[in-house]
């Protein structure tokens, strides 16, 4: 009888826990962005409407993304661009954030493809994502090398290597389908895939 609950309790949990958890972390996330106009808002109007903040932030970014688009506007993007690229730390930080944003949202090529590589050595293979073809000579004097980064499981921190280019394994996968595989330590679904010249 035990043994049946049991069963039963993991069959419920696997099935209501995914829901419960991506619930939870769309309403965490709503309230998150409600709560950085909300409380401005209701003291303004001096009443609580829900979900005011939330409707304000996304108004914003659309908005803003409307901007970007006129000359002006546009300008004064390009001029903070500028900025945040040359800014030590900070530099490093805007470049990998925007390179992870466009990709995943935009799909733009950012990363170029993603590849298979053995690591630390040929005993195992990790999925990386290429960010440069061809290094510059002071990286790379002989030209044999690709940049490759390599995303982290459970955080989208990773780390950036130099491969030989004869070391590379082709790999059938999108840059979303790798980032979610990857970051997911493969525990989520992603569409049938296989490595080439393995």
């Amino acid at each position: 009888m035990f043994k049946k609950l049991a069963s039963l309790f993991g069959t419920g949990l696997v099935t209501v826990l995914p829901f419960a958890l991506v619930i939870w972390v769309l309403v965490a996330t709503f309230r998150w962005v409600d709560g950085l106009l909300g409380p401005r808002v209701d003291s303004i109007m001096g009443v609580h409407i829900p979900g005011v903040g939330f409707v304000l932030v996304v108004a914003g970014i659309t908005a803003a993304g409307f901007l970007t688009r006129l000359y002006i506007s546009h300008r004064i993007y390009l001029a903070m661009d500028g900025l945040f690229t040359r800014i030590p730390l900070v530099k490093s930080l805007y470049s990998m954030f925007k390179e992870i944003i466009q990709s995943l949202v935009r799909q733009r090529n950012g990363f170029t493809r993603v590849v298979l590589i053995p690591w630390p050595d040929d005993r195992a293979l990790v999925m990386g994502l290429v960010t440069k073809e061809h290094l510059p000579v002071e990286l790379d004097p002989t030209g044999e090398k690709i940049a490759v980064y390599l995303p982290n499981t459970f955080q989208f921190a990773g780390l950036t290597v130099f491969v030989k280019r004869e070391k590379v394994i082709p790999c059938e996968m999108t840059i979303v389908e790798a980032f979610q595989f990857t970051v997911s330590g493969g525990l989520g679904k992603s569409n049938i895939w296989t490595p080439r010249d393995m």
